[in-house]
């Protein structure tokens, strides 16, 4: 099917969607599970032949769409979907395959080198790899991490330690690169002092030093460009905890102010002398089939001839949004994991076996039986918010929520759209972006966690080509 026929049709599934917004008694989520449990109906009783075949029939039960009455239509078509014999959906899900989203447009080394710290699973490190860029170092202190990397780039010395007990002199011998040459330093410095609780020293914790050690590493090795990664949860953060009863009670001191531990941050990196500019970047926005958010922030060092380092720009978009651009469309999970080898996975918990049953792909815990859902949902039943990842099976048609370090996880769940079992390692690394052959030593749950901290590569290759457009014209 062409990419824009493909387009239209999401588009109308997105517009359907979002009319259910912010509704009483049936939202958004239950339309998901709604149309999907549709899809899947028309597919057990006609087939399908190839994987394109889901957008067609999706089209056909968009243009079926009850005008009125949607309450019991819905109640109808989830107890139809529930009652029938869905073996066949497993077959089809491993018999034809999506289409691969794979970076294919890779470059050419270009002569550019850099150093990863906080190297982790690679993937900020890949995307710069695939844009052309050697990577002359790695360091991380998690022997997981060593062990991914030695696995696939033996090439690349790594170092296993805390980067505080490493000096910059070492990083920069062992690379093979004099102060000044290093092109790119990358990483995600955590920031873990930043939590909401308990005494904070801003960047005096002693468990901000990855921070404090990236800024060292920055000003002692002065690379032409650093890329850093992080949480979006760090714009907002607070340097002191302020109980919610006080925060409209009086007047906050500076530290305890929304966003405090980010002006911290800024303020530090700023004393480098870098010329630096962030934006939070969506992953789905550079061809991820996921929705993540992470703050990228860029410094380009005084003497490179760039007035303001810009970041990517995206190129794909929500299919529904328009754009002045000829933007590609988010890529859904049909076109990334559909019919990948499968390798391994979790079982899912016996009380997720049992409840699972009723529920149809885009849905979660609203669509267990109200009867069974309080037994379903123990003391969670009682909480307030939305809990959609609750029992959560994800949806062809849409992208895969931000990928959390297990798929497991009772308020996260990632199911599978149409098998009784969470994604699997394989299916984590296709919605990550990485190569389904990239190695992870160690436990099934490791697996997880290290593919699921990632910086997806696509992201990365992104950053990677517009930190190289910056060097070009810098020099």
């Amino acid at each position: 099917m062409d990419v824009y026929e493909e387009e239209k049709i999401l588009a109308r599934y997105w517009n359907l969607v979002e009319k259910f917004r912010g509704k009483k008694g049936i939202g958004m989520g239950d339309i998901r599970a709604y149309v999907s449990a549709c899809v899947d109906l028309e597919v057990i009783e006609s087939g399908i032949k190839k994987s394109d075949d889901l957008i067609n029939i999706l089209q056909y039960v968009i243009k079926g769409f009850p005008k009125n009455d949607v309450s019991n239509s819905y109640k109808n078509v989830l107890k139809q979907w529930e009652d029938a014999d869905k073996g066949i959906l497993t077959d089809y899900s491993r018999k034809y395959k999506g289409k691969n989203i794979l970076i294919d447009d890779k470059l050419k080394n270009n002569g550019y080198n850099s150093i990863s710290l906080f190297s982790g699973s690679f993937g900020l490190d890949l995307g710069f790899e695939y844009a052309g860029f050697s990577t002359k170092l790695a360091l991380d202190i998690d022997l997981a991490s060593e062990k991914i990397i030695t696995a696939n780039r033996p090439a690349v010395p790594f170092i296993l330690d805390d980067v505080k007990n490493v000096s910059t002199d070492k990083i920069l011998e062992t690379a093979g690169i004099d102060k000044g040459e290093l092109d790119v330093l990358t990483g995600g410095p955590p920031c873990q002092p930043f939590s909401t609780a308990g005494k904070r020293e801003g960047l005096n914790d002693p468990r901000a030093s990855p921070l404090e050690e990236y800024i060292r590493v920055i000003n002692e090795a002065q690379p032409k460009i650093f890329v850093m990664e992080e949480v979006t949860g760090l714009l907002n953060a607070r340097l002191k905890h302020v109980a919610i009863k006080d925060r409209g009670g009086r007047e906050l001191q500076p530290e305890e102010e929304k966003g405090s531990v980010w002006k911290v941050i800024l303020d530090e990196l700023h004393k480098t002398g870098y010329k630096i500019r962030y934006e939070v970047l969506n992953a789905a926005d550079f061809g991820t089939p996921q929705k993540r958010l992470r703050v990228i922030l860029v410094g380009v060092r005084p003497d490179i001839k760039v007035e303001i380092p810009l970041l990517p720009t995206q190129t794909h978009k929500k299919p529904n949004l328009s754009s002045l651009k000829p933007l590609k469309p988010w890529i859904p999970l049909l076109d990334s994991i559909m019919g990948i080898e499968l390798g391994e996975y979790q079982s899912i918990s016996p009380k997720c076996a049992r409840y699972m049953p009723y529920v149809p792909p885009g849905g979660n815990w609203r669509q267990i039986p109200e009867k069974l859902q309080k037994e379903a949902m123990n003391k969670a039943y009682e909480a307030g918010g939305g809990k959609m990842g609750f029992y959560r099976r994800l949806c062809w048609f849409e992208q895969s929520p931000t990928l959390v370090t297990g798929p497991t996880m009772k308020s996260t769940m990632m199911i599978h759209p149409w098998e009784e079992r969470p994604l699997s390692v394989n299916e984590y690394k296709a919605i990550q972006g990485f190569p389904l052959e990239w190695e992870l030593p160690g436990s099934v749950t490791n697996k997880y966690r290290k593919v699921g901290e990632a910086v997806p590569p696509n992201l990365s290759f992104a950053i990677a080509r517009r930190v190289r457009d910056i060097l070009e014209v810098g020099e």
